[in-house]
């Protein structure tokens, strides 16, 4: 009789995992098998170390006296991390499980000690400047929208002058004056103007030469749309077959694909990490200055970002008719024809009208340095101090892209839902003929109007300006001076900070109204309704409206720097997390909710030990979902004022120092590139 052997792996001395852990901290994990483990507690420890010794040495963080030796006191926080990495190897060798909480405290003290500080937070300005404060939050509250004229003096009409204006109308009493559309709102949705007429309808005969005739002109905020629209088809059209080169299960069909799937998988990811912004910066020099340079800045970064959407698409299509296709003897060309394409049709439109919701906020944006657009015409009236002309510019952008919004959903859905097939052998009815001509003739409509508000010229990109070689040829020759990348890499990671500050302010603050925005928990009363609605109503108005817009409130009440940029980081964090809480908690099991409630508990019992237990997975989640997005946004609010690597990246550009920019544009791809890596493994080892 043959005895089995053990297939156990030796055991480890246990003195030795703990010694190796003492000496280098996530040694005795890695020993023990913990590979990951092990791997991030280094790193963790590493980060921590260098991070506490650049706050000392740069800033006098943490700054204590002992014996005469200045030092910080954040080292105590490293010790004590490094002890607990001790005792976890010591409960991993005993099959026991240890708190990560010790971890987690000590390492959220040094980071948030070193970004309160490099954000240069002051809470008192908030104080000592509320004064300011509400007076930019009255004009905010009462938009120039509407102008009253009283003997012959034009002046604007708040909402209490409108309410007094229809009372008195309805009442039959004689009001204070005459009211209309202002100026302002004109500017911003457009206007009707005797223009001289247009060459066609001379030519029709509808015009006598050199006549005018009244023409609309296109306020701001229909460029703005226009922008988005054209930039999402033009980005459409350029990324689907842009998405092949980078689909794996295509391009292994191929001699040599592989090689062109990791170049274009590369490229996309270059070119999706760098901002709208910062293209726009670049694109200016190429077409110049308008509405033009912010289509294409808008589609270069869209191409990117909807090339690995679809090519991410187009690897999880069913396998199945493609090898019936290719069984029949098809080439690529016909299999993607064939068996690829039908398959992809709803998702890829699915995702178009993502990125067109997308594309109408940066939109909204991308005339702070393209030109163009509400974002040049907010930068115009701040300029001139006008804040209620600027609040009428944030109405209208929170109003047109809740609408946006709301389409795209509805579109999204009935695209994606589920849908019995038509019989295609069926001749269609004179009325669906009809309606797709109409949509035909519509969508060209728009189209060529779109065409002409953005001012769209091929001559002009293939007619560069005269600096555009030698900005590339600058820009691509990045300074990596001493002086330039110890400024560009403290610049980063003061946004870093940010991202990281307004995550967890806005997070703190979303949390307790997301439960009053969770329709499964607010109740049924008349109350419950109202708090539900406003709540909901809070959450999408604020997250409509880009942080970049939100800068230009705070500067005014703390003042130009990186705290402002965090503040107008966590309102529209505030917005997203509290709309995405919300949603977790409507998405929870109602078993344990019942079953607690059977025992009698009230409703705060019932959130402490039947919902918050479910939802804190997805809330750890989404706040690593929402860092990471902050960062990216981060990158660029300095451009309004907001501080950090943005603040640095306008100073170069605004110099004529490319090279120097290109350093910084090299710094935020690799850090976005690194925050895509470290969210997804921290989600993985958290979640």
């Amino acid at each position: 009789m043959t005895t089995s052997q053990s297939t156990r792996t030796p055991s480890v001395n246990p003195a030795l995992t703990v010694l190796s852990s003492l000496i280098l901290p996530g040694l005795g994990q890695v020993l023990l098998k913990k590979r990951g483990r092990g791997l991030m507690i280094f790193l963790a420890t590493a980060v921590l170390a260098f991070l506490i010794n650049w706050s000392f040495v740069h800033q006098n963080i943490a700054k204590v006296t002992l014996g005469g030796m200045a030092t910080s006191w954040l080292w105590l926080a490293l010790i004590l991390f490094w002890v607990w990495n001790v005792l976890d190897v010591s409960a991993l060798r005993a099959d026991k499980a240890f708190s990560i909480l010790p971890g987690i405290v000590c390492t959220a003290v040094i980071l948030y000690v070193i970004a309160w500080n490099v954000t240069d937070v002051k809470l008192g300005r908030l104080i000592e400047r509320f004064n300011d404060a509400r007076s930019v939050a009255a004009n905010l509250l009462n938009p120039d929208m509407i102008t009253i004229s009283v003997n012959g003096q034009d002046q604007i009409c708040s909402w209490g002058c409108i309410q007094t204006y229809v009372s008195d109308k309805l009442a039959g009493r004689p009001t204070a004056g005459t009211i209309r559309p202002s100026d302002n709102l004109l500017d911003i949705f457009g206007r009707v103007k005797p223009l001289p007429a247009p060459k066609w309808q001379v030519n029709l005969g509808l015009a006598a030469p050199d006549s005018k005739v009244n023409t609309f002109v296109a306020g701001s905020m229909i460029e703005t749309i226009a922008m988005g629209l054209m930039a999402t088809l033009f980005s459409t059209i350029l990324a689907i077959p842009i998405s092949f080169f980078a689909a794996r299960n295509i391009m292994s069909r191929l001699p040599g694909g592989m090689a062109i799937y990791y170049a274009a998988r590369g490229i996309l990811n270059v070119v999706r990490a760098i901002d709208t912004i910062v293209w726009g910066l670049i694109v200016i020099v190429w077409v110049g200055l308008g509405t033009f340079a912010g289509v294409v800045a808008l589609t270069i970064h869209s191409v990117a970002a909807l090339g690995k959407l679809f090519s991410e698409e187009i690897e999880h299509i069913d396998p199945g008719p493609v090898e019936a296709v290719t069984a029949s003897g098809a080439n690529l060309a016909q299999t993607i024809r064939f068996a690829v394409i039908p398959q992809l049709v709803p998702s890829f439109l699915a995702y178009s009208l993502l990125r067109w919701d997308i594309n109408m906020r940066s939109a909204t944006v991308i005339g702070f340095v393209a030109g163009g657009g509400i974002g040049f015409f907010v930068i115009e009236t701040v300029r001139m101090g006008g804040y209620q002309q600027y609040a009428t510019a944030l109405w209208a952008v929170a109003v047109v892209i809740m609408l946006v919004d709301y389409i795209s959903e509805k579109w999204r859905e009935s695209i994606l839902k589920d849908q019995p097939q038509k019989d295609e052998t069926k001749k269609r009815p004179f009325a669906n003929t009809l309606r797709t001509a109409f949509y035909v003739i519509l969508g060209t409509a728009v189209f060529a109007y779109g065409w002409n508000i953005t001012e769209i010229s091929i001559r002009s990109m293939l007619n560069p300006g005269k600096n555009f070689g030698q900005l590339i040829l600058d820009f691509i020759s990045i300074d990596l001076s001493q002086q330039v990348v110890q400024v560009v890499f403290q610049q980063m990671l003061v946004t870093i900070f940010q991202a990281m500050l307004a995550t967890t302010l806005g997070a703190l603050i979303a949390l307790p109204f997301s439960f009053l925005a969770a329709k499964n928990l607010t109740g049924r009363s008349l109350l419950s309704a109202w708090i539900y609605y406003l709540t909901r109503g809070m959450f999408n108005i604020l997250r409509s409206i880009e942080a970049l817009l939100y800068v230009v409130i705070f500067i005014f009440w703390v003042g130009i720097g990186p705290f402002a940029g965090m503040l107008a980081l966590a309102v529209t964090s505030f917005a997203l997390i509290g709309k995405l809480f919300s949603e977790s908690i409507e998405n929870i099991e109602l078993g344990p909710i019942e079953a607690v409630n059977a025992t009698g508990a009230d409703r705060l019992q019932t959130i402490a030990y039947a919902v918050i237990p479910q939802i804190i997975p997805p809330f750890v989640s989404y706040l690593l979902y929402q860092w990471d997005i902050n960062v990216r946004m981060a990158t660029i609010i300095g451009f309004a004022g907001g501080g950090g690597i943005g603040l640095t990246l306008t100073t170069f550009f605004g110099s004529l120092q490319y090279h120097k920019a290109g350093t910084v544009v090299a710094f935020i791809v690799i850090v976005v590139a690194l925050m895509d890596f470290a969210s997804a493994k921290l989600r993985e080892e958290l979640i």
